[in-house]
């Protein structure tokens, strides 16, 4: 058998040798600076029409951006725009504009580095003292302080003490796990006031473990808006909610983050994984009491080149309940919409926001970004992605039945790597939701 073989790879190669042999004694022949003829190609006419019609769409879209930037590159306004924000980066104020929906209102704040405004950072390099206001239009309001050392003794040691405050006008709830009813939206104002203490230690830029600990005084409010009814009347005597009427809840964890991107904004490699583990126990009449197990991972790989990208991600939660406690709803796995700050829910597109309430969650991401025109540091990415999911009680119920895919594509335009805009059209089975945003979920 193997003389065999030895006999065929030394035929394959005599036979390889012989056609480069006569391949190299004709182009040896071959007078390289003769002239060729080329008969030119014949138009037709159907061809030139349907190549028209292709490209008609994109020289729409090509036209408004070769204005835009000639009209950036002949105002500068790039360098302007960047000379800005990065003096203002230095003298310790960051503006945000966290996202918009697809009305175009955005939700907008700040972020203030309160020892560059004092212009003490020289002298005091690991000191962390900032604050943060963030505003949605008549459904998001989040404000707060943190004050600690991020490097104790120059180690990787760093503690840190939070305040913050958020108001949520907005939320809707539809039932809990993977049955609940599009029929059933209600709405809900969500009032969230914490403390918490934070130690952990950063082995590297890339590699930090921490832990904290939490109170949280949480109030739940009634809301009929836009045509949604309230939670609590719309789901008397039809199921019990936990948490329906707010808690008081102090919670323990511990956290590993690793995160080797070259990008949080619009990465083209590495990866990222978030593992949390947390206990919440409710105080007073609360019968707040469960573990909370959380993975979250990501991988950013490059298809023979940056600009084709495969994006690939997995998060998976679960919530088990302890000596007869329960999950408040509000703290359970959430899944639909965008997912980018300052929403709560999982990345499922193809469906609203809140859309599916459970103990537990499974989801996969899987996204395929392309850069189809670049200009110096601009770049446009289109992308196209499908998003499986659900949400279950227990491990027992998990059901692959249950899975509730969306797919969809959008348009990214990004500014050396900081990501300016993206607008995504996705589908499902309960119907098509556009997001118009400047973040994005992973």
């Amino acid at each position: 058998m193997i003389f065999e073989s030895k006999k065929i790879i030394c035929l394959f190669c005599l036979c390889f040798f012989c056609f480069a042999a006569f391949g190299y004694a004709e182009d040896s022949k071959t007078d390289i600076y003769a002239p060729v003829y080329e008969k030119p190609l014949k138009p037709t006419p159907l061809k030139d029409a349907v190549s028209q019609a292709i490209a008609f769409p994109f020289e729409l879209i090509k036209w408004p951006i070769d204005q835009g930037l000639m009209l950036i590159e002949d105002n500068r306004l790039d360098r302007k725009a960047k000379w800005l924000y990065e003096q203002g980066v230095q003298y310790g104020f960051t503006p945000r504009l966290d996202s918009l929906d697809f009305s175009g209102i955005p939700s907008y704040g700040a972020d203030f580095d309160l020892i560059r405004i004092a212009r003490q950072r020289d002298d005091y390099p690991d000191l962390i003292a900032r604050s943060w206001i963030n505003h949605g239009p008549a459904s998001y309001f989040q404000t707060g302080a943190e004050l600690g050392v991020q490097r104790i003794a120059d180690t990787g040691f760093h503690v840190s003490e939070l305040f913050q405050y958020e108001n949520r006008r907005d939320e809707t709830f539809y039932g809990i796990g993977p049955h609940s009813s599009l029929g059933d939206s209600t709405s809900y104002i969500k009032e969230d006031s914490t403390l918490e203490t934070k130690l952990g230690y950063e082995f590297s830029p890339t590699l930090d473990l921490f832990s904290k600990f939490s109170y949280d005084h949480v109030n739940i409010k009634n809301r009929s808006y836009h045509g949604k009814g309230e939670i609590i009347s719309t789901f008397t005597g039809r199921e019990d909610i936990p948490g329906v009427h707010g808690d008081d809840l102090l919670g323990y964890s511990m956290g590993l983050n690793r995160d080797t991107r070259d990008s949080k904004s619009d990465a083209t490699k590495g990866s990222y994984q978030k593992l949390l583990f947390k206990f919440t126990n409710g105080t007073e009449s609360s019968k707040a009491r469960y573990f909370t197990y959380q993975a979250d991972l990501a991988k950013y790989f490059q298809l023979a080149s940056p600009r084709r990208i495969l994006v690939t991600r997995f998060f998976a939660e679960h919530n088990q309940t302890v000596n007869g406690g329960d999950v408040p709803f509000y703290n359970m796995a959430k899944m639909g919409g965008s997912g980018s700050f300052p929403r709560e829910s999982l990345t499922n597109r193809g469906f609203v926001y809140n859309r599916y309430y459970g103990q537990s969650a499974l989801l996969f991401n899987v996204e395929y970004r392309y850069t189809i025109w670049q200009y110096k540091e601009f770049k446009m990415n289109t992308a196209a992605f499908v998003d499986e999911g659900q949400v279950f009680g227990d491990l027992k119920k998990m059901n692959f039945k249950n899975f509730r895919t969306s797919y969809g594509g959008g348009l990214h335009l990004s500014y050396s790597q900081n990501l300016l805009l993206h607008f995504t059209v996705a589908h499902s089975a309960e119907g098509t939701q556009f997001y118009v945003e400047n973040e994005i979920p992973f």
